[in-house]
């Protein structure tokens, strides 16, 4: 996956763009464009009037008949053309992966998250971070295996939002993480002094925050606004000496008359010592969705995501879940390396509880329809009475969910393989499971042989590290299958294979990051496939057409496979079809 760094100076009102692939100077360097500075503010004000309208929506009715990201869309592909010099773009339009942005405090406040290359925005196939000159150092921190984490939320007491945004995060993070990963510290109310929470902060890897924040024209005089109008002052966070991994700020800017913006406050906090800093573009009205949006980051963080890949996929959950008017997922930015990772499981390939309590939720409202239904029918097999029968109807759960992952797994295979002009050798459909685990290998290899991307970003390598027990599983579902375990030996087998089996499926990120599609004959809003819940109307990411992508009147009556980062949409109509009256898919290949 690629790395790029790249730096925009800015020179009157000429703008130079060096760029380098990890440290490696490449070709596009010393590229100028000039871009005159009343261009830059009519966008940036113009970005700003939208997300006054999206604050001023607050019914779902409205949030439902807007789409604001059109608007957006527009606005940031037009300026992309502008600002950016034809080499650069040609690069930013061919690459994904990481996106390290160095760039002049003069164009501090452009949003590079939103700019768009025509076909998708930057922040849906990069994972973006920013570095305003002068602002960020970088540290070496250690990937930790527990981390230490606090939570500060409306230290004046009158943000009802903000406090039940920290007891949420508090609840959340307590109920899927296990102690033994996490250790949380919950801050609230006017009891804050400057002192307790300076000693609070003190030995805390990541802080988060939700509450005032005041600006001001002296970085050094911005901070966090406590009870009776003290003032928290990052001069007084840098004189403490202490430099968290993670800052994420859920803050409401209350300014002084030497107004500032929420990118100083941010660049404040990184000269104090603060190594990564994840705030807003504007200020962000509190709600559901900006609890549910750090919830979702952490989630990832747990996973043992980098920073800029956890900001990422909680962004593309915000689209895909929140109405077309709602802008939370174009507000947060991260200033900082996209690629810092701060959490590290060293029992990675070991059992343990916490990992599996934070990864249930993932499968349930994530995973493609067929995984998560199964897999919630074993999650109630699971929590019923005990006895041999249930042990034997949770065993074979657990295979019927195997055999959908297979499945599902090996037609994304094939028909992206396909897609990209690939005849990929399909199994016929008397040859049993095991032709089809055989041939998703033989598939991929010939791929990279003829170096051809993969369909999915991560697919190959999650497939090849659990290739032993994908194989492993295969043949205890296969003695299952032939009546070789029974019900003496069913409890044993249920135990090692949940074990196995979930390992694989927290693994097979992929599957998260593709969307199964079902686009009705007759022109309705296609259908997501995904999570527990069928049959749900769906818009791309979610506000966009899919007609951007490809002509969605040619694919009507298919089962599609969308993938974000690859922005590509393929057919998996020879293998899945998709039942209207039942919202359920069915494999158009049996297998035995």
């Amino acid at each position: 996956m690629e790395f790029l760094n790249i730096l925009i100076d800015r020179v009157d009102k000429t703008n130079v763009f060096n760029v380098m692939r990890g440290r490696m100077p490449s070709r596009e360097s010393h590229l100028q464009a000039v871009v005159d500075e009343d261009l830059i503010q009519e966008y940036l004000g113009e970005i700003d009037r939208l997300n006054r309208i999206a604050a001023g929506m607050q019914n779902e009715d409205s949030n439902g008949i807007f789409d604001l990201t059109v608007s957006i869309r527009r606005l940031g592909e037009s300026f992309f053309l502008q600002f950016f010099p034809e080499p650069v773009q040609d690069l930013l339009r061919a690459e994904r992966g990481f996106l390290f942005l160095h760039v002049d405090s003069k164009l501090r406040r452009i949003p590079w998250d939103l700019l768009h290359d025509g076909s998708c925005f930057l922040s849906d196939k990069f994972y973006i971070g920013k570095n305003i000159s002068g602002h960020w150092r970088e540290t070496q921190h250690v990937e930790r295996e527990n981390l230490r984490v606090l939570i500060v939320c409306d230290p004046t007491e009158d943000l009802a939002w903000a406090r039940k945004e920290g007891e949420g995060l508090f609840d959340a993070l307590s109920g899927q993480v296990g102690p033994d990963k996490l250790d949380i510290q919950f801050l609230s109310g006017k009891s804050i002094t400057k002192l307790s929470l300076l000693d609070a902060m003190k030995d805390r890897d990541v802080i988060h925050y939700a509450g005032h924040i005041r600006s001001s024209r002296d970085p050094r005089e911005s901070g966090w606004l406590l009870s009776e109008e003290r003032v928290l002052r990052t001069r007084e966070i840098e004189k403490a000496g202490f430099s968290p991994d993670l800052l994420f700020a859920n803050g409401c800017s209350v300014q002084n008359e030497d107004e500032n913006d929420s990118v100083d406050v941010a660049s404040a906090f990184l000269r104090a010592g603060i190594s990564n800093f994840i705030g807003t573009n504007w200020e962000i009205k509190d709600s559901r969705h900006t609890l549910d949006f750090a919830v979702n980051f952490y989630r990832s963080i747990f996973e043992e995501k980098s920073i800029g890949e956890s900001l990422f996929d909680a962004r593309q959950t915000a689209r895909r879940s929140y109405p077309p008017a709602d802008l939370t997922w174009a507000n947060y930015v991260l200033h900082g390396n996209p690629m810092a990772r701060i959490y590290r499981n060293a029992e990675r390939r070991t059992f343990h509880s916490s990992v599996n309590i934070l990864n249930v939720r993932r499968i349930l409202e994530e995973y493609p329809a067929p995984i998560a239904g199964e897999y919630a029918r074993f999650q109630e097999l699971q929590n019923g009475p005990a006895s041999d029968r249930a042990n034997m109807e949770m065993l074979n759960s657990l295979i019927e969910t195997y055999e959908s992952t297979i499945y599902i797994t090996a037609s994304i295979v094939f028909a992206g393989a396909i897609s990209q002009g690939f005849r990929a050798e399909v199994p016929e459909n008397n040859q049993g499971l095991d032709a089809w685990v055989e041939k998703i290998y033989t598939c991929l290899s010939n791929m990279k042989a003829l170096k051809m991307e993969p369909p999915v970003p991560g697919l190959p390598e999650s497939l090849t590290m659990h290739r032993e027990n994908i194989e492993k599983l295969l043949g205890w579902r296969n003695g299952f299958r032939a009546g070789e375990i029974g019900p003496e030996d069913a409890s044993s087998y249920v135990i090692t294979f949940q074990y196995l089996f979930e390992n694989l499926l927290a693994d097979l990120n992929f599957l998260r990051r593709i969307l199964l599609l079902y686009a009705p004959p007759d022109g309705a809003p296609a259908r997501v496939l995904q999570g527990v819940a069928r049959g749900e109307n769906f818009r791309i990411l979610p506000h966009e057409n899919v007609s951007d992508l490809t002509d969605l009147e040619a694919s009507a009556g298919r089962v599609l496979c969308f993938s974000s980062m690859r922005r590509a949409l393929f057919s998996l109509d020879s293998f899945l079809k998709y039942d209207s009256e039942t919202g359920l898919l069915k494999y158009n290949l049996e297998f035995s």
